[in-house]
């Protein structure tokens, strides 16, 4: 009778790791299913979000494509600081974008960034503070900035309509440099 009872004592064993297994594998093969269900839905709604993004900049057949591109060169927020006329002044530059006509013109505006940032600079360097926060002043520095970017990348003439179009400066403030 005492070799009976070691018996079930190993069964209990085996049963209770049995079941133990079988708990970890339900959890694991559940995480992993929506691991993958989690990644499939961001991966749709992330080309949702991208086609709404371009139908929304569209407006009207502007170019060959029909479509008005942005072009980032100043992320939003990143307070960029520009010099004015003088060195005394600093202009921060909040955010700075493109509307352009084509995605051949947005794609040579990154790769002149460099150049084309030169240029918004030597614009700059070209005002003074009281031209910079009138009204005027913004609408010349947006043409100049436009016609200098147009320039960089080739896009003059026939070209300008799929070229910048428009330019959107967002200046936070003007500080004295010190």
């Amino acid at each position: 009778m005492a070799q009976e009872n070691p018996v079930p004592q190993e069964g209990k064993k085996k049963g209770g790791n049995n079941f133990l297994l079988m708990i970890i594998i339900v959890v694991v093969v559940t995480l992993v299913v929506s691991a993958g269900t989690s990644f499939l839905i961001i991966t749709l709604l992330g080309q949702n979000v991208q086609k709404a993004a371009d139908a929304a900049a569209s407006t009207g057949t502007t170019g060959t494509t029909g479509l008005v591109v942005q072009a980032e060169m100043i992320r939003e927020g990143a307070r960029y600081p520009v010099m004015l006329k003088g060195g005394k002044d600093v202009a921060i530059v909040d955010a700075l974008y493109y509307k352009v006509g084509s995605e051949e013109c947005r794609s040579s505006i990154g790769t002149n960034k460099l150049e084309i940032l030169d240029a918004v600079r030597t614009i700059f360097l070209n005002k003074t503070s009281s031209e910079v926060t009138n009204p005027t002043g913004q609408e010349l520095i947006k043409k100049q900035i436009k016609d200098a970017v147009n320039e960089i990348t080739g896009y003059t003439g026939e070209r300008e309509k799929i070229g910048v179009l428009s330019v959107i400066l967002i200046i936070l403030t003007i500080s004295q440099n010190q």
